[in-house]
């Protein structure tokens, strides 16, 4: 049964859809970071999926009770009626990016769910590519950023971070995180 004030129920819903082969999902965002070591306060569920899946995905959210309050083209944020149940927050990519990002995923226990989560490579990509695009994120995502490199040195190094910069984020973004650092 799903209850809808526990990312555990959510968790496991998702996880069986995805088990059955219904849709492909990537746990991204503040709760990805545990998977690495990080715990921080958020107060959502960040879904990254192929844009293919976009209609699959959006009726398992609406088949236990969520309906979409906000969408992009790359993103939708969707809410529960039940008081305490967490928004949803679904990143859309290509299906050659989430490939990417899912080849050298992690797992992380959440309930009796093994859900997928991007590579410290993969998250500070998908953090550098949302500071690039939302300059108002820097604060929180370059935190971010810097604590896995500090928790997982051999996962990122240095040079492995100008290159995601080079290639996600901008040379003014790069020099920041530098400043930041020191």
């Amino acid at each position: 049964m799903w209850d809808s004030g526990k990312m555990q129920s959510l968790a496991e819903y998702l996880f069986r859809a995805e088990r059955r082969g219904d849709v492909k999902f990537l746990l991204i965002g503040g709760r990805s970071l545990e998977a690495h070591g990080y715990v921080r306060n958020t107060k959502d569920v960040d879904i990254l999926i192929a844009t293919e899946d976009i209609p699959i995905m959006e009726q398992l959210l609406t088949n236990v009770g969520y309906s979409k309050e906000a969408e992009t083209p790359i993103f939708s944020r969707w809410k529960h009626h039940s008081l305490g149940a967490e928004d949803v927050d679904v990143m859309f990519v290509s299906k050659g990016t989430f490939e990417s990002l899912a080849k050298d995923c992690v797992t992380m226990k959440v309930g009796s769910a093994n859900l997928r989560i991007p590579s410290v490579p993969g998250i500070v990509a998908l953090k550098l590519h949302a500071i690039k695009n939302n300059p108002d994120r820097l604060a929180k995502d370059s935190t971010d950023i810097l604590t896995l490199m500090d928790l997982k040195p051999d996962a990122l190094t240095h040079d492995g971070l100008k290159q995601l910069c080079d290639k996600f984020g901008t040379p003014e973004l790069w020099i920041k995180l530098q400043t930041l650092r020191t």
